[in-house]
């Protein structure tokens, strides 16, 4: 074994320096996670279309449908729904969420809700 001052204890440990290698390396790992990743997206958004009708099976409602709705305002919205063969007023937003009732005809106003006595609401004041 050679002493610690000698040529040959120096020969025997590499450089160093940084190799080409150094820099290729990470950049080839990252491109190929990269491509990984996109694919993984797509094969997801392909495996969702496919299981699409499996998922919303539970939540079918063929009956309950918003048929228009109009903005009364910045906040609030009047929505006809139609559930089965009727058809409801139902304004949205604001406070709170209120449905006004259900319409009999394209033509008519919905009927006022019942007080709680069981007497009818009065109607709209006349205008004088």
């Amino acid at each position: 074994m050679p002493a610690p001052g000698t040529a040959a204890a120096s020969i025997a440990q590499p450089a160093a320096g940084l190799g080409a290698g150094a820099f290729v390396v990470p950049v080839l790992t990252c491109i190929v996670a990269f491509v990984l990743v996109i694919g993984l997206i797509f094969l997801a958004r392909y495996g969702l279309k496919f299981m699409e009708p499996y998922l919303l099976k539970g939540r079918q409602t063929p009956n309950l449908a918003v048929m228009e709705s109009v903005a009364v305002d910045q906040r609030r919205r009047v929505s006809v729904i139609r559930y089965g063969q009727k058809k409801g007023l139902v304004l949205t937003g604001g406070g709170n969420d209120v449905f006004m009732g259900w319409v009999d005809d394209g033509n008519a106003a919905p009927s006022p809700a019942p007080l709680p006595g069981g007497q009818p609401a009065p109607g709209p004041a006349p205008h004088i």
